[in-house]
């Protein structure tokens, strides 16, 4: 949608949607998701602030309406780990990283839950549990042995 030019016609009609039915919590992460990706296309600082927070809402929005929704928790995670060290959120984002481990191995595996195991040894080599993060990608190794990205991220810490 964002090469095409129509992220703020996504986001509008995103808008309008959790408005007449906001008891769905895929328009919600959608939006949240919407939001983060009009975040790349800005250059002011204080507008991609404003609007990572926006997205941190209506994920939290998502979460509360469904706390097993995979793609609100991931996105509101991923989207965290990027805010500056300054606000303290390591500890929030290896939490949902591990919420999303906990509900993802209580369902049938699937490919893309190996991101989840990539980013949370991340979240733990950021913060100097090296230990941690390499169990981590370990255990998602052995659960994904055809994942590239976890074996180079046990290959860069030997």
């Amino acid at each position: 949608m964002r090469e095409a030019g129509k992220l703020d016609q996504v986001i509008a009609e995103l808008e309008q949607r959790i408005t007449n039915e906001p008891r769905t919590a895929e328009y919600p992460a959608a939006l949240g998701q919407a939001y983060l990706q009009k975040c790349g296309t800005i250059r002011d600082v204080r507008e991609q602030g404003i609007l990572a927070m926006e997205a941190d809402k209506v994920f939290d929005t998502a979460l509360t309406l469904d706390p097993s929704n995979w793609e609100a928790r991931f996105t509101k995670a991923m989207g965290m780990s990027y805010w500056p060290p300054v606000l303290n959120k390591g500890d929030e984002v290896i939490q949902h990283f591990q919420t999303l481990i906990e509900q993802q191995e209580a369902q049938a595996a699937q490919p893309h839950f190996a991101e989840t195991y990539a980013w949370l040894g991340d979240q733990y080599q950021k913060s100097g549990r090296t230990d941690d993060a390499r169990a981590t990608w370990q255990r998602g190794a052995a659960l994904f042995p055809a994942d590239e990205k976890l074996r180079e991220k046990l290959a860069s810490i030997h």
